[in-house]
């Protein structure tokens, strides 16, 4: 489940625990945080099937972007 706020994108597991939180950019648009949505969902599941702790991971925007920008293959010249 995703619940979308102005500042940040929660991930939760089943149970409605929070697992991820990942911080977006004040003033971010409707539609970008949509596009954000699937783009998290996609490219950080091993991040929450690997994180056991109690508390729930937590990345900063530049965290978040960093996270992607690795896994999409846009670093390491990539694109």
């Amino acid at each position: 489940m995703v619940v979308a706020t102005p500042d940040c994108i929660t991930l939760t597991d089943q149970r409605g625990h929070t697992r991820l939180v990942c911080e977006l950019p004040r003033r971010m648009r409707p539609d970008e945080i949509s596009r954000l949505h699937h783009q998290i969902l996609l490219h950080f599941q091993t991040d929450l099937q690997a994180h056991v702790g109690h508390e729930p991971l937590h990345l900063p925007w530049p965290e978040v972007v960093r996270r992607l920008e690795e896994r999409i293959g846009v670093l390491n010249g990539k694109d």
